[in-house]
């Protein structure tokens, strides 16, 4: 089985990881990029141009990077604004993705978005999720979240760790297909799952060294986390979910 190409990909404005073992990979199969504000300045370093570039360009970085984003359709909004880039980003995503029109007003944008809701068969990658700043961290894991919750097929990477949220039910075989680790070479992958909230129940994993069935994973909980292949790649793992959504990662043992 091999990873669909993404309806859009999100470029946010975190951290990339210390490798780029998965984020070109990914990126060469989106149908469009979709751009953070400073979102644009991570794709440009990684060789991809933004197709959009959203928010209030008050963090794309001066040279090449700023260069290469000329080509994008922009859409600006106010710098004090009560959406943050990286939600209109997702929503213009959204709307993209979905043949609509993006209004170039962040309530109209926003209130468009909320009105598609049902986001079933369509594909999302999130890029740079993670950063320094907590607080982005946590919101652009919300937006992911929220993606998953209202039926998209969510995938996120910082290049290093490459993770999947799953709403149930669901039911993954496999959870990461092969080919996204053909540039991986010869190293063994971690596979962990994280609760996403309290609701987590009827989990079953198999095709790992420790596996669960119909189990119920407590949002306090770290049952799920460190779990290991029977060979290096965790591209054989299933997952069945029956509720609650949960976050999948995989990622170098030596990380």
């Amino acid at each position: 089985m091999a990873v669909h190409p993404f309806d859009a990909v999100i470029a946010l404005a975190g951290q990339p990881g210390p490798e780029d073992l998965f984020a070109s990979l990914l990126l060469s199969r989106a149908r469009r990029i979709i751009s953070a504000d400073g979102g644009a300045d991570r794709a440009a370093r990684l060789g991809f141009v933004s197709d959009y570039i959203v928010g209030d360009f008050d963090s794309i970085a001066d040279g090449d990077a700023r260069a290469t984003a000329a080509s994008a359709k922009h859409f600006r909004f106010p710098r004090d604004k009560d959406h943050t880039d990286g939600e209109l980003a997702l929503a213009a995503a959204v709307l993209l993705s979905s043949g609509k029109h993006v209004p170039d007003d962040e309530y109209e944008l926003y209130r468009q978005f909320d009105a598609i809701g049902d986001l079933r068969g369509m594909s999302l990658l999130f890029l740079n999720y993670f950063g320094s700043r907590h607080d982005h961290t946590l919101a652009n894991m919300a937006l992911a979240l929220l993606s998953s919750r209202r039926g998209a097929d969510v995938f996120l990477t910082d290049g290093t760790t490459l993770g999947r949220l799953v709403t149930g039910p669901a039911c993954l075989r496999p959870v990461f297909p092969s080919d996204c680790f053909v540039r991986a070479g010869e190293r063994a992958f971690l596979f962990s799952v994280l609760p996403l909230d309290d609701r987590v129940d009827g989990l079953t994993l198999r095709g790992l060294r420790w596996e669960l069935d119909n189990a119920r994973l407590p949002l306090t909980r770290a049952l799920a986390l460190s779990n290991r292949a029977p060979a290096g790649y965790p591209d054989c793992a299933s997952l069945a979910l029956e509720r609650g959504t949960v976050a999948l990662f995989t990622f170098p043992e030596d990380l």
